[in-house]
């Protein structure tokens, strides 16, 4: 599996906070303005899908 750049690191940890994609994208750097249409190339990527279902298991076992 590639690795993932710094800012789509940043975008999933900021995912995880609230599962709001755009706003993620937001506060991970990604223009207010383009946020929509980078969220819909971003939850896509399979790199940042599967870091994104490794997070969600991390925090489930983590509130057990």
């Amino acid at each position: 599996m590639k690795s993932l750049t710094p800012k789509h690191a940043l975008f999933v940890r900021e995912y995880l906070i609230d599962l709001n994609a755009t706003q993620a994208a937001i506060r991970a750097g990604y223009s207010p303005k383009t946020a929509n249409k980078n969220v819909s190339r971003l939850m896509v990527n399979e790199g940042i899908q599967k870091a994104i279902a490794v997070g969600q298991e991390e925090i489930k076992r983590a509130s057990k």
